[in-house]
Parts: C-alpha cells; structure tokens; sequence
C-alpha cells in the first residue's frame, strides 16, 4: 500500500495570519450589547452595525447569520472581514470618513453583493415611533 502526501504546499511568500490578510476586527462590543444584538433583542442596532469612526479608522459592522465570508466592498476593492462568531463580522480600515460601500456575502458558493441596511439612517422619526406606540400608525 502507497501512501501519498497529503500536505499543503509550502506558501511562495510570507504566510500571513488569517487577522492579517482580513484586517484588524473593530473593537469588541460591550458583551452584554453583542449578546442582545445576537438576539435580535438590542434596541438600537444602528449604534453597533454599519460603519462608524473609531481611533485608527472607520470600524464596519456586519451582522450576516450563515455567511461563510463577509467583505467590504468599495470602490471595486473588496476588504475580507474578520470573523467574530454568531454571524456578526468586523473590520476597520485606515480612512478618513464613512465612505460609500456594499458588502459582499458569501454563502456556500453563492455571492451576493448587497447594500448594507445600517450604512442608511433609520427611516422611522420620532413621530412615527409616537403613533406605534400609540397603536395609530395605520401608514
């Protein structure tokens, strides 16, 4: 019985940790945030997801359950996101301001690129929470 070799070829350049080739992942969310949040229970998830300015840069937040790979994608340059468990996703690149971007999802071998939802404004003011709460917000 032949045996063969099963090993990975030796890399023709510098191996890179999976942290380094995808980035730094945005600082850690307040743990009870982060569990709420992977709830579904947090009320306010447009302060965690989506992008925000943060010392070195501006941190994206993606909250993707199933995804195999998360990445930013702007102008046509796509940044791997860091994994950080329970489908949530980070990364935070050098830039100066929030810029305009989508995200590219990975399921299974199906890519989507897709708007990210907290890259907009909530679209419910204060008077529409109003009449919710009121049980008259009929539109």
């Amino acid at each position: 019985m032949a045996l063969h070799d099963t090993s990975r070829p030796e890399p023709s350049g510098p191996v890179l940790s999976p942290v380094t080739q995808a980035g730094t992942a945005a600082p850690p969310l307040d743990p009870a945030d982060r569990e709420r949040l992977l709830l579904g229970a947090h009320h306010d998830p447009h302060a965690l997801l989506g992008a925000h300015p943060v010392p070195g840069g501006i941190a994206f937040r993606a909250l993707r359950p199933y995804a195999d790979a998360v990445s930013v994608v702007i102008d046509g340059e796509r940044t791997p996101m860091v994994p950080e468990g329970g489908g949530l996703f980070s990364v935070v690149l050098p830039l100066p301001e929030i810029p305009v971007y989508t995200l590219r999802v990975v399921y299974g071998g199906d890519v989507h690129e897709v708007h990210d939802p907290y890259r907009f404004l909530p679209a419910l003011g204060e008077f529409d929470l109003h009449l919710i709460r009121e049980g008259r917000h009929e539109q």
